[in-house]
């Protein structure tokens, strides 16, 4: 009761404890409170001079259920204008029940919630020093970021990166694919993050090898890699040989697991890394719109007083390449629509990233729940999916149709797939852009139904 009390006490209110209990008196002694003794079953709040109006509050604590039916049926035919609080590890439910004008909760509720709050804290600080442990032994880490860095991924690797430099200074963020969005490479060179292009000479026997935002499946189409670290919050495939693992699908970014690292293990977070941070969450969750957990919003609170809000808007504002357009109007030719489905093709392109805007344009449409955007560049066939998320899985139906011939998968409202062109051959007559858009809708139209009617239909649109 004292713990309670003192809990919801403000300084200069006006607090009363009516109690027949002379131990709980006794403990209240010398505080700015007024000590009643007196059953609180049977006495009323009048007969003791305590007026109380809509502002004020009444808290009730009480461990035996017929002292407290007994309390409430008394407060009941007092009908006080103030709020009711209750506390008890009673049956809240039936009392709630009994009792539907009081707010009563459940104090092994409240244990429960601060207790698991502590589990998760407690676990975080086990996770960081596991992978301190790991890159200190090693005495070299490096980070390699799957296909093209985007901001999630670095992100993730930057904080991971100052959050172990002090156990680990020779530590390298590399990456496998190119800078082709002008807002992530802006988001580089504003925040100074150090990336390098990753060659296979920076993992020297004995490198602690590390990778964020991604699993070791999505590295199959470069080779084998083992990795001892892995970080990512994509659904779980099969990991193979590692030392430590943190994989949680259900959150919405990779930045809010590294948030949790500083914010659990008391580390101070760098300006430039919350802000980064804060970026990628931002991006991977389309402003918390999509794939958005309680813990991605905990971490979104934490971090929007401590980003650069400028620096943010800046890169933001990163302009997208006139040639954009281009892809844009050929996208628009050439699309395909069945029913709520929008498919485009665009051919051979420099970036594949172009398809992600292309997609994301797709999916704003009214009546379209499915957008597929894809293109080729010389070594491979690219696969955006974007969904609206509703009894929908972009990254199954991308794993169910393409994982056979590259990488494949995703989140329930996005989702990619990279085929290297060597492993089409078997089944596309040529490598053309006729055969390769047919292939794709022949095999599109086994999960998404309509778009096999298009089969044969390709008009090519030149970029003017």
């Amino acid at each position: 009761m004292v713990d309670i009390l003192e809990s919801f006490h403000a300084p200069r209110a006006d607090v009363a404890v009516i109690s027949p209990d002379p131990t709980t008196l006794h403990l209240l002694a010398g505080r700015p409170i007024r000590r009643i003794a007196a059953d609180p079953a049977v006495s009323t709040l009048a007969e003791h001079g305590v007026a109380l109006g809509p502002n004020d509050l009444i808290l009730v604590t009480e461990y035996e259920e017929p002292a407290l039916r007994a309390i409430l049926a008394n407060l009941r035919s007092q009908n006080p204008a103030s709020v009711c609080l209750v506390f008890t590890p009673l049956g809240v439910r039936e009392l709630t029940k009994e009792f539907p004008e009081f707010l009563i909760r459940s104090d092994r509720l409240l244990y429960r919630t601060e207790m698991r709050d502590l589990i998760r804290r407690t676990g975080s600080q086990q996770k960081v020093n596991a992978v301190r442990r790991i890159v200190r032994e090693a005495g070299r880490a490096v980070v390699l970021i799957w296909g093209n860095p985007d901001p999630d991924a670095l992100a993730s690797a930057f904080a991971l990166r100052e959050l172990l430099v002090p156990d680990c200074p020779d530590f390298t963020i590399s990456y496998l694919g190119e800078f082709g969005r002008p807002e992530n490479l802006a988001m580089v060179n504003m925040l100074k993050i150090p990336t390098v292009k990753h060659t296979p000479a920076l993992i020297s026997p004995g490198t602690a090898t590390i990778t964020v935002d991604a699993q070791p499946s999505f590295f199959s189409v470069t080779g084998a890699v083992s990795f001892d670290v892995i970080i990512d919050h994509h659904p779980a495939t099969v990991l193979g040989p590692h030392r430590f693992a943190d994989v949680r699908p259900r959150y919405g970014s990779t930045s809010t697991i590294l948030t949790e690292y500083y914010r659990d293990s008391a580390v101070r977070m760098p300006r430039r890394v919350a802000t980064a941070l804060y970026y990628g969450l931002k991006v991977d969750t389309a402003n918390l719109t999509r794939n958005v957990s309680d813990a991605d919003v905990i971490a979104f609170r934490f971090l929007h007083p401590r980003a650069d809000a400028n620096l943010i808007r800046t890169i933001e504002l990163s302009q997208l390449p006139l040639s954009t357009l281009d892809f844009f109007q050929i996208a628009i030719a050439n699309k395909k629509i069945a029913g709520d489905t929008a498919f485009a093709y665009v051919g051979m392109v420099e970036n594949p990233d172009i398809c992600v805007h292309i997609a994301d344009f797709f999916i704003k449409l009214s009546g379209i729940s499915w957008a597929v955007v894809a293109c080729r560049t010389p070594e491979k066939v690219v696969v955006v999916f974007r969904s609206d998320g509703f009894r929908k899985h972009a990254g199954k139906v991308a794993e169910g149709v393409f994982i056979d011939y590259g990488t494949a998968g995703g989140h329930r409202t996005m989702a990619r797939a990279e085929l290297p062109q060597e492993r089409l051959k078997g089944e596309a007559p040529e490598m053309s852009d006729v055969a390769i858009e047919n292939w794709l809708l022949s095999k599109l139209s086994t999960r998404l139904k309509g778009l096999g009617k298009f089969l044969g239909t390709h008009t090519a649109t030149k970029v003017r």
